[in-house]
């Protein structure tokens, strides 16, 4: 069956989706627009160069003053608060407080822990503008259980399910050939989906995790991964949208993107993801990703917050932490435009991962001119120096075991 995927790389020079930046006049001395939680992840750090590039107002709060986003020079104020992993419930009472005392503001997430934090108590929030639905229509998307009958409805496959259950049903389990291993529920033991080539591999995977933690098993879909974002507005019209072709992962298997190129939108694709998720009521940004395998567009993920390659949409041109925002407080943005396409997107902390895992070329390899990085930014370069210190100390630290989670 021909792809239904689009992967033109033919530069647009053409209008691209602009936010009008906000006169100052407009705006109060001292107020705000945005609070973006979780600064020290890059995700993080690309909404706030985003939204503060649009000319808005953010404050930036993270674990430590060390985190990245807080010395971003698209920072209007910036806080410390606790772990969302240590502490959760301190986590969501520094948030209340920041949002009570500098709202009504919006608040962008960049983890899943956070999204479950603001959905807890959606009414006790005061001064916090939700960018998205409420829980029971994200539910569809962010339970991976759900999304299957959610896309299966709209018609849209997905992977073949082999198992879903309590990780105890698991074990023990035979397939006879390389399965894809994945949470069910956004926040898990289980971080993210794993490839499992025999019953030793997925013995050591369900080692650590919970014996009732909900897990899923499907077929392994081969083909490029191919991410579409799009923004809804509130009516489910499509605000924005942009598309990419991931050209490598890491870990390869089934890892997070580490090299991509932007490309010419599929038009179909976007309609009828744009039309899932209009029809159980969903609004907002949503990062999804698809395999492109011979049978055509097979849907792996939908995530509604800050993802890790966001700076390569905003290099192109379409400021999708801006266009968010813009649709949460209302604003009327009309047709989406175009955006430059053939930029690619590095993640060069993940090259260097390979290399000193025995694949020194993925770290001399060069990436086509022009490029994004998923910490560098040469008009804000002080996040991006932080980010990859962290990365260095985290990962030096998860080496000797003395780590095992993100803060």
């Amino acid at each position: 069956m021909t792809s239904a995927f689009s992967t033109s790389t033919t530069g647009v020079r053409e209008r691209t989706t602009r936010v009008p930046r906000r006169p100052p006049a407009e705006r109060a001395i001292g107020h705000l627009d945005a609070l973006v939680p979780d600064a020290h992840l890059n995700a993080a750090v690309a909404g706030i160069r985003g939204l503060g590039g649009a000319g808005l107002s953010v404050l930036a709060a993270g674990p430590a003053w060390t985190a990245a986003g807080l010395w971003s020079r698209y920072t209007a104020e910036r806080a410390v608060l606790p772990s969302v992993v240590d502490d959760p419930a301190g986590y969501a009472g520094r948030l209340r407080e920041l949002a009570a005392e500098r709202g009504p503001l919006v608040m962008f997430p960049s983890r899943e822990e956070t999204i479950d934090a603001m959905l807890a108590d959606s009414s006790g929030w005061d001064g916090v503008i939700l960018p998205f639905p409420a829980a029971r229509i994200l539910d569809r998307v962010r339970d991976k259980g759900r999304l299957m009958r959610t896309a299966s409805a709209a018609g849209i496959d997905t992977p073949e399910l082999l198992f879903s259950g309590p990780a105890r049903e698991l074990r023990g389990s035979r397939f006879g050939r390389p399965v894809v291993v994945k949470p069910a529920r956004p926040v898990s033991t289980l971080k993210t989906a794993k490839l499992v080539r025999d019953e030793h591999q997925l013995d050591a995977l369900l080692e650590p995790v919970a014996g009732e933690e909900q897990l899923l098993v499907q077929e392994r879909a081969r083909g490029p991964i191919v991410s579409l974002e799009l923004v809804l507005d509130r009516e489910g019209g499509t605000a924005a949208r942009f598309q990419h072709v991931t050209r490598r992962t890491w870990p390869s298997a089934a890892g997070s993107i580490a090299l991509a190129t932007s490309v010419e939108p599929d038009e179909e694709l976007v309609y009828r993801t744009a039309s899932m998720l209009a029809d159980i009521g969903f609004w907002g940004l949503a990062q999804v990703d698809f395999v492109d395998t011979p049978r055509g567009p097979v849907l792996l993920d939908v995530n509604p917050r800050f993802y890790r390659c966001l700076p390569l949409a905003v290099a192109c041109g379409t400021n999708l932490p801006a266009l968010w925002h813009a649709v949460t407080v209302g604003r009327n943005l009309g047709s989406p435009g175009r955006y430059r396409v053939g930029v690619t997107y590095r993640w060069l902390e993940a090259d260097f991962a390979a290399a000193a895992r025995g694949a020194p070329r993925r770290l001399i390899s060069r990436a086509p001119r022009p490029s994004a990085g998923a910490s560098w930014a040469a008009g804000d370069p002080v996040p991006g120096l932080l980010l990859s210190g962290q990365a260095v100390v985290d990962r030096g630290l998860r080496l000797t075991g003395l780590r095992t989670h993100t803060r």
